[in-house]
């Protein structure tokens, strides 16, 4: 129809072709019609109002939010039309064409014509003219201020997420609050704020237009869980119920710690600085005389920096300096104690074994400081940094300048184990020599030959002093012929309690003793390898000898190996003992050595041939397991071999120097302080653990495992 109609808008008739369109649900559909009867009829009275009702209609069931511009503009048309609509409807008007007015009243007379009075039509246009007029007066404003309370919102939710992306943690706000964060806090506060202030204007603005009920209700919620909760995509402000998170009240709860526990921390950081600053001069300074109260960091402190930062480099600082303070105390203490006569070789190695303990821990802090410290976000404290350390380059500088201090520790404190640990080996051979009847009894390595001798000396190569404070010595001589012997003494004090040579259970035979030892009962056990001169024929010999030199146990070893090593096992009442090299003299480099197990009242033996892959070194016994070290051809390499009690294999592992090596002596200062000493060399000083893992090396060492 209504292109037909448009083909001729000309012939278009006002009661003919629009007003049926005023009766019933079709109003709308007249529109078209509407505009182009307009075109040349725009005077006419009934199209005006109509016109005005279908424009009234829309502004009035639109939403002035969602639908405001279209809203906005129809009000603007009704009450455009309602205008005309009061200059040109009269009360002839009305009773001349009431055909047209059908929808203003609901009588009609029996021809079917409107029974219409212009009092009913002029109460709408007056009316519809008020009302559009306010709708444009009062709308706006609900408008503006709804857009500005979302507009509010929408910049604090996004101001809260772009926090929260740029701040892992709660303990990161705290930790790396500035200004700028600040600038960012207040702009959430204000954002909320104004949330709050424009939804109360929308609602006041709201209420003054009556026909605009506003069903918009707000309720808050906490943000208990950073990270999880007050994220916001998209808040929907048209339903009813509006839920807004409040971060007004999160960040006046960050800004109170910020304020209170952050501030307090920082306080206390500088405080722990100084006084760690503090201690460390007075130890420096202090001259034995005066009393030293060295305060220990109260661990509620570091616990409280790493609450707010779990691998926090300000802890680590802390930590490092007060072991580092412990450090130099029981060096400054080691200082004050050595001159004192009641201060042994036991207390000493024990003390030097505690520094060289602190010092090794003391590396590895640091070691794990400095990993970190490439991890950390060092801007968290970068106040106190700039203030004490020259910024955070100055901070790393200071680990790396430690690194070299505690190097130099345990640098020192293993030369003073090398040098206590050698004086005590080499302190038995600078004692005057013992007299007993015309005999000279001189002390020597048992290295060294005994062409030196005088025809009335004997060499002392051994020592042992059991609990009752008797010395067995033990040693070599050579006879009338020049062939070695054997002899054993026992000593009280510095006088000769007996004298006994070892029995020969060859003829013509020469003698070696690899080593001595003490049983748990405190008697002596002597390691003999005895050859005869005229034929290949030998034999490996343990007597055990009581505390009146006299022989009362022998144990014959069926091994080809000599005798190099024998010591008392500390879990039982064995006695181990080690041989290696050809007794005949071969020159290969032996690799094999034989461990034998015995009780020194039994004449029977347990043992084993073990490949150490060198030549024997020395044995050590901790908790682990018993330990032998070797060496290689070349003493470039250095093997280790861990037993266990019933001489299985357990454990093994090898290191390389780049400098050879003449290792001689094996001392145990504890079960991690386990030394091997190349004499007289001032380098080749190598320290490890029960677990094989090495402490210290003062040679050219690999770490890495052979």
């Amino acid at each position: 129809l209504l292109p037909l109609i448009s083909q001729a808008q000309s012939e278009l008739d006002y009661e003919d072709d629009i007003n049926p369109y005023v009766l019933g649900d079709s109003i709308n559909l007249a529109v078209p019609l509407f505009i182009d009867f307009f075109k040349s009829n725009n005077e006419h009275p009934a199209a005006n109002i109509q016109l005005a009702l279908i424009y009234e209609g829309r502004y009035q069931n639109a939403n002035p939010i969602a639908d405001y511009e279209s809203a906005i503009k129809n009000a603007e048309r009704a009450k455009f039309f309602f205008s005309r609509a009061r200059n040109l409807i009269t009360e002839k008007e009305v009773r001349k064409n009431a055909w047209y007015y059908p929808n203003f009243t609901s009588e009609f007379k029996r021809n079917g014509k409107p029974d219409v009075e212009f009092d009913s039509v002029k109460m709408v246009f007056e009316k519809g003219y008020v009302e559009a007029d306010s709708f444009g007066i009062l709308v706006p404003a609900i408008h503006r201020n709804f857009l500005k309370m979302v507009e509010q919102y929408d910049l604090a939710s996004k101001t809260f997420v772009r926090i929260n992306g740029d701040y892992n943690s709660l303990k990161d706000i705290y930790l790396l609050h500035n200004a700028e964060l600040d600038k960012r806090f207040d702009i959430l506060v204000s954002s909320y704020d104004s949330t709050l202030y424009y939804y109360d204007q929308y609602i006041e603005a709201a209420r003054k237009y009556e026909k605009f009920d506003p069903q918009q209700k707000l309720t808050f919620k906490d943000i208990n869980t950073y990270r999880l909760d007050g994220l916001v995509i998209q808040t929907d402000f048209f339903v009813n119920t509006v839920s807004l998170w409040d971060y007004k009240t999160w960040v006046e709860e960050q800004r109170k710690v910020l304020h209170t526990d952050i501030a307090q921390l920082r306080t206390e950081i500088v405080e722990i600085e100084q006084k760690l600053n503090k201690t460390y001069r007075l130890l420096e300074n202090w001259n034995f005389k005066d009393t030293l109260n060295i305060k220990k960091i109260d661990r509620r402190e570091i616990y409280k920096i790493r609450k707010y930062d779990l691998n926090s480099t300000v802890a680590n600082l802390f930590e490092y300096k007060e072991d580092k303070i412990d450090l130099a105390y029981e060096q400054k203490n080691l200082q004050l104690n050595d001159t004192s006569a009641e201060f042994s070789l036991e207390l000493k190695l024990y003390s030097l074994n505690k520094i060289f303990q602190r010092a090794v821990r003391l590396k590895e802090e640091l070691k794990k400081y400095n990993d970190e410290l490439l991890l950390s976000n060092l801007n968290k404290n970068e106040d106190f940094y700039n203030k004490y350390y020259n910024g955070i380059e100055g901070l790393k500088n200071y680990f790396v300048q430690e690194e070299n201090w505690v190097n130099n520790s345990l640098k020192n404190v293993s030369s003073t184990l090398k040098t206590e640990i050698a004086n005590e080996f080499n302190k038995p051979f600078t004692r005057e020599p013992l007299k007993f009847k015309k005999l000279n009894l001189v002390w020597q390595q048992p290295e060294t030959g005994n062409d030196s001798l005088s025809s009335n000396s004997v060499a002392i190569h051994f020592s042992e002093m059991n609990f009752e404070e008797l010395e067995y010595l033990a040693g070599s001589f050579k006879d009338s012929e020049g062939v070695a012997k054997a002899f054993y003494v026992g000593v009280s004090g510095s006088e000769v309690v007996w004298y006994n040579n070892v029995s020969s259970k060859l003829s013509q035979t020469y003698q070696q003793i690899g080593d001595i030892n003490l049983t748990a009962g405190g008697e002596l056990c002597i390691m003999l390898h005895e050859r005869n001169l005229d034929s290949l024929n030998f034999t490996n010999r343990i007597l055990k000898i009581d505390e009146k030199g006299i022989v009362k146990n022998e144990i014959n070893f069926e091994t080809q190996d000599k005798p190099l090593k024998i010591t008392s096992l500390r879990s039982s009442n064995k006695l181990l003992a080690i041989f290696q090299g050809d007794g005949l003299g071969d020159a290969i480099w032996p690799k094999k050595a034989t461990i034998a197990l015995y009780h020194p009242d039994s004449s029977t033996y347990e043992s084993k041939e073990i490949n150490i892959n060198g030549q024997f070194v020395g044995v050590f016994q901790t908790s682990a397991g018993i330990t032998i070290a070797a060496i290689s051809e070349d003493n470039k390499q250095i093997y280790f071999t861990q037993l266990n009690t019933d001489l299985s294999i357990k454990k093994e592992k090898s290191y390389k120097f780049n400098e050879a090596l003449n290792l001689k002596l094996a001392y145990q200062v504890s079960e991690e302080n386990l030394n091997l000493i190349s004499l007289p060399k001032e380098n080749g000083h190598l320290i490890i653990t029960d677990n094989l893992d090495v402490r210290f090396s003062d040679t050219g060492l690999t770490a890495e495992e052979i």
